[in-house]
């Protein structure tokens, strides 16, 4: 299986470097020239939080260079995906596959947009890696993957399964999942508590756990995730309260991705997260106050952060 990983973040440096290690037939997919040859000439490094470090030297190419895939992974940020979705008709083979492994909602939307939905799969990941700088992470949580064929995908069983066990050889955990559209919406329904509250407050993630005020805006997000979920028609597992005081506990010394993006200057991903969720609520006639106002205010931060003072 030819594969390609579109996206040098932390995520695809990470998978990339993986997979290669792994004997995989894969290239790193990169947009802009310049970094492709400054990645080409240091490699992937990746660091533990043991101490560890390791350099991989992965092919890393534009996507005319790489060529058609049997399986393309999208694992770019979710406000780079219509950009990176133009890549894909020359990126995936006759018959290929894509699979999206990233945070949020609309994404299979915006990639189905460009090659439609027939041969994409959709993934969760739960993976601890953070990105330092250009080709460097840390692997800091071995977590889960889960894989599944969402709604319009013709992709078989067989087909998924032999892309859960390219992760599997990997040393990745993977799961195939019938329910993948309830797994992404479980994700997010912990992302919209953690991700705009630690980004507005500058805090890890543990802290929402010691701020009182900041904790009921954190689970009152989630509560109505869950609800415009269940609204949509699906069962999502566990209590949001307590699957978030759970994540937060686990994950208490990790910088959100929205924190990291806030502080790196960045664009971040609020209108995958909890502006989907006040967008789909109101189209089901559900209110969802504390995800528009939280959307509203990451919305303000990024205008404001030229005129921010101190």
């Amino acid at each position: 299986m030819k594969v390609a990983v579109l996206g040098p973040g932390a995520l695809g440096c990470l998978l990339a470097a993986l997979f290669r290690e792994a004997g995989a037939d894969v290239s790193l997919v990169d947009y802009r020239p310049e970094r492709v040859a400054r990645l080409r000439l240091r490699g992937i490094q990746v660091h533990t939080l043991e101490g560890g470090h390791r350099v991989i030297q992965a092919p890393i190419g534009l996507a005319p260079e790489v060529g058609p895939c049997d399986l393309t992974i999208v694992a770019v940020k979710a406000y780079q995906t219509e950009t990176a979705a133009r890549a894909l008709p020359g990126l995936m083979s006759q018959g290929g596959m894509a699979l999206t492994l990233q945070n949020g909602l609309g994404n299979l939307e915006s990639i189905a947009r460009t090659v439609g939905p027939e041969r994409l799969l959709a993934g969760v990941g739960l993976l601890g890696v953070t990105r330092q700088d250009e080709g460097q992470i840390i692997y800091a949580g071995r977590g889960v993957i889960y894989i599944g064929t969402p709604l319009g995908s013709q992709v078989s069983r067989i087909e998924a399964a032999a892309v859960v066990d390219l992760f599997r050889r990997a040393g990745l955990s993977c799961q195939p999942r019938e329910d993948i559209e309830a797994v992404l919406w479980e994700k997010l329904v912990i992302n919209v508590g953690i991700n705009p509250l630690t980004a507005l407050l500058r805090v890890p993630n543990g802290m929402l756990l010691q701020l009182p005020e900041a904790w009921e805006v954190a689970v009152a997000a989630a509560q109505e995730a869950q609800a415009v979920a269940q609204a949509a028609g699906l069962t999502l597992s566990g209590d949001p309260a307590a699957r978030l005081r759970q994540v937060c506990t686990a994950t208490a010394a990790n910088r959100s991705s929205m924190l990291q993006d806030i502080l790196a200057g960045r664009p971040t991903e609020i209108e995958a997260m909890n502006a989907q969720v006040a967008t789909r609520g109101r189209a089901l006639g559900l209110p969802t106050p504390v995800n528009d106002l939280l959307t509203r205010l990451l919305r303000a931060a990024a205008q404001s952060a030229p005129f921010q003072v101190g």
